[in-house]
Order: structure tokens, then sequence, then C-alpha cells
């Protein structure tokens, strides 16, 4: 067979015997232990296989049709292919009577690190060898997958099984003698690991009376891991918040991180603050001097990378209250409209109950405007002064509704405000052709739609006015003509 084709034919055999789903990655060195530097030619020689070494005791290696054959059975049988290794469990009494357990693990490095928060899928393929060994106790001891950091490894005892808790584990009784017995697990990283330990540890059992006296042990063989990652971390994994997020001008706040992940350093950035940035977990005493909407952004670093969180227009400072009142303060007739306006930066209210940028009054008084929100209140007032002026009517005695824009209409003209108006038109018998309370409006010459016939007709006007100071009524008839 040609090199070439040699090597194609094992990448496919690889991928298809490795668990992988897909074409996600497995992130396992030599996952199904078919590479080796040279052949075993004995037991505890893993340092032959590539990518793998004993991390407690002395795991075994298998390979090149060497199975370890004893008076015990065949230590090992490949799942597929040609590789796999192997481990054994005993308690005290097997090795170094009441000391220690003996549980073997191997170690190897990551294809690629893990990413915190991401979720990944493990799988791996077990059995129990024919080794004719009697069973320990199921819940003494876990087959476990402990990742860790390459730079920080775990201190490895020479005897005893790893005084640590794998991420992941699983119980050996779910296991069978002689028959591969998937273990699967999904698992979200809590750290950027970039190494793995592999093989049976301690649990809350293990040190308990029951475990220390049983004088039974196993061996394991293990084929055919994978790890691949499923999905990415999700959205938010870092996190933060504010003691409060709506404040105003001149108020400080208090940041706290609420991240999942663990920091090695952290950023701050705070637009509009006193102060811009801050490196702390949680910066206090950040004070804004100007009110607006304001972003806050935190970068959260990690070992094996970093994110960013912005929260547009998170916080919200609002003004203190501020307004003016503003009119001509001389003083008018009794009656005749004054404007107040306001200028304010905040909602406002006037003392008539109206919100509007300005309104109109007709009589004397105190009016006053008042604003408010969350940062405090102010107003402002202003007292008018009215005077009872003379009250003095004039109406034509004819007018001409011809359509040529002059005299068109006939009504009241006076230079005084009226507390009280009414017009009627009567024809010559006593037909009311018009009613209006209205000064301004008048008569167009029209009845019910249609030109009313020239001629004579009665108004009778009803006003209430001052003079010399006191409020008075009059009546007012005028004979008036119409002319077309």
């Amino acid at each position: 067979m040609h090199p070439s084709f040699q090597r194609a034919v094992l990448c496919l055999f690889l991928l298809f015997t490795s668990g992988v789903t897909g074409m996600a990655q497995n992130l396992f060195p030599n996952p199904g232990f078919e590479q080796y530097l040279s052949c075993p030619t004995y037991t505890s020689q893993i340092n032959r296989c590539s990518s793998w070494d004993s991390a407690t005791g002395t795991a075994d290696f298998y390979h090149c049709g060497y199975y370890a054959p004893s008076t015990l059975g065949n230590y090992g049988t490949p799942r597929s292919g040609s590789g796999l290794i192997g481990l054994i469990c005993s308690p005290p009494n097997i090795f170094v009577p009441g000391t220690y357990w003996y549980g073997e693990t191997f170690k190897g490095r990551l294809n690629q690190t893990l990413v915190p928060g991401a979720t990944y899928r493990l799988n791996s393929y077990w059995l129990i060898a024919t080794t004719n060994l009697p069973a320990t106790s199921a819940n003494c001891y876990s087959i476990g997958f402990y990742f860790y950091k390459s730079v920080h490894p775990p201190p490895m005892p020479i005897t005893g099984c790893l005084n640590v808790r794998p991420q992941v584990r699983f119980d050996p009784s779910t296991l069978q003698v002689s028959n591969y017995v998937p273990l699967n697990m999904d698992f979200t990283a809590d750290s950027c690991y970039d190494a793995v330990m592999i093989g049976l540890f301690c649990n809350d059992s293990t040190f308990g009376t029951s475990c220390m006296q049983t004088g039974d042990a196993e061996y394991y063989n293990v084929d055919d891991i994978s790890l691949v990652k499923l999905a990415d971390p999700a959205p938010g994994y870092s996190a933060f918040s504010a003691g409060k997020t709506e404040i105003c001008v001149g108020d400080c706040v208090s940041f706290s991180d609420l991240s999942q992940r663990q920091s090695t350093s952290r950023t701050w950035y705070f637009e509009g603050a006193a102060t811009p940035s801050a490196g702390d977990s949680a910066p206090a005493n950040i004070c804004y001097p100007q009110a607006g909407l304001f972003d806050v952004t935190f970068v959260n670093r990690y070992e094996c990378g970093s994110d960013s969180l912005v929260k547009t227009d998170y916080i919200r400072v609002g003004e203190k209250p501020s307004l003016t009142l503003i009119t001509d303060t001389s003083i008018l007739c009794y009656g005749m409209p004054r404007e107040l306006k306001v200028e304010s930066n905040s909602p406002f209210t006037w003392s008539t109950g109206e919100t509007s940028g300005s309104i109109y009054v007709r009589y004397p008084g105190l009016y006053f405007v008042t604003a408010e929100n969350q940062c405090g209140r102010d107003a402002d007032s202003v007292e008018l002064a009215y005077e009872n002026c003379a009250c003095s009517v004039w109406v034509p005695n004819a007018f001409s509704p011809n359509s040529d824009t002059k005299n068109e209409r006939y009504r009241a003209v006076s230079d005084c405000v009226f507390r009280s108006f009414s017009m009627d038109i009567y024809n010559r018998w006593g037909q009311k052709l018009f009613s209006t309370t209205q000064p301004e409006q008048g008569w167009d010459g029209r009845y019910s739609q249609t030109e009313a016939p020239e001629g004579l007709y009665v108004a009778r006007i009803r006003y209430e006015g001052y003079h010399e100071g006191r409020a008075r009524e009059k009546v007012l008839t005028q004979t008036l003509l119409l002319i077309r």
C-alpha cells in the first residue's frame, strides 16, 4: 500500500473512531492512543504513547499486539484500532496496608485552551478488564477528567489517589467486564484550562471506614476519548451593576463587577464622569458634574482572553429644576388678557392647573408656577394689578354685506373689556335672525344660510363693563339699515 494512502486511511479511521460529532475539532491529542514513539514491551510504558504520560502511579500503554497476558487474564483489549490505556485502582491493604489508596491517572496537553463559559461535550469508552480481580465498592472512588492549567499543575503524590476533585466524573459501577461502555457528559468550562488528567480519583467516601477496610481492586481500560466544543459563552457572561442609575448633578455612584468568570484585571470607562476610568472590582464615588445620559463600558480580562460590556445611556443625570416667569407687569384695564410665560428645564404646573409654556389671565391676583423633579423643586410668582377702566360701545346704523370688503359685518366697537356681552338681531316682525356672545363676531346679513333682504332691522346689545370704577350692565337698542 502506498504510504500516502496509508496516512489517508489512518486519518479517516481516527475521525470515525474518536467519537467526534460532525467536523468539530477533538481537543484531546491522540484520542485513540494509536500514535506511539515506540512499541510497548512491558506494562507501565505510557511514556511511549504520543502526547500522554503518567500523572499518578504508572499508567499502562498497550499497542503493537502487546496486551500483557498473565495468570490474571489479558489486561487490555482495544475498542478500536490497536492502542489503549490501562489503569488500576486498589485499596490500602493491597500495596500499602492501612495507608493509601492507589489510583492511577495519566495526563496530556489539550489541542486548544478551553474558553470560560463555553459548553463542551466529553465522550469516552471504558471497560473492566478480565483480570479476575474482585470489584471494589462502587462509591469508594470516581472515574474522572480533571482539567487544569499547565502553568499551575496540582502536586502529584507518589502513591495514593490524587487529592483533587475532577470537573467531570463518573461512577465506576456503570461499567461492564470485557464490554466497553460509553461515559459521556456535557459541561461548562469555568477557566482557561489547557491540560487534563484522566483516571481514578478520590471522592468523599474514599477514606471512610467501609472503603478503607475493603480488600478489593480493579483494573480498567479506556479508549477513544473525545472533547468537542458545543457552544461559545452566552452573551452577558461578564456583568456589572450600579448602585443607582438615576441621579442628580453632583451625585456619585458606586459600581460592582458581577461577572461569572474570574478576572485578572478590569477597566471601567465612565462617560461624563469626573473620574473617566477606574480599575477596581468595585469602583466607588464616581461623580457626575453635568446632566445627561451617559454610557458605562466594562472591560473584563482573564487569563485566556477578554471581553467587554457596554451599557448605553446607563447613568441618567438630572438637573435640579429651575424656572423663570416672564410677563408685562404694567397696569391694564380689568378683564384685558395678559400673557404669562415660563422658561424651565423641568416639567412645571401653573397655579391655574395649566401646564403649557404660556397662559392668558384677565383678573388681578397672585399667579405662580412650580417645577419639580427627582432632584428638587423651584417656583416663581407675580402679583398682577388691573384698573376698572370706563367702558363705551359704538355701533353703526347701516352696513353693506356685498363682498366689497367694506362694512361687511354689523358689530359693536369698543375699547373696553366686557365682563359679559350679547347681541341679537331682529327683523321688523320681531323674529330673531342672529345672536352672539362674542363682540368680534358680528352679523354677516344672512339668516338660515340665505341672504336677508335689504331693509331696516333692530339690534339689541346687552353688555356688562366698568364705569367710574364699578361694573355696570347696559342695554343698547339700535335700528340699522341693511344695504345690498
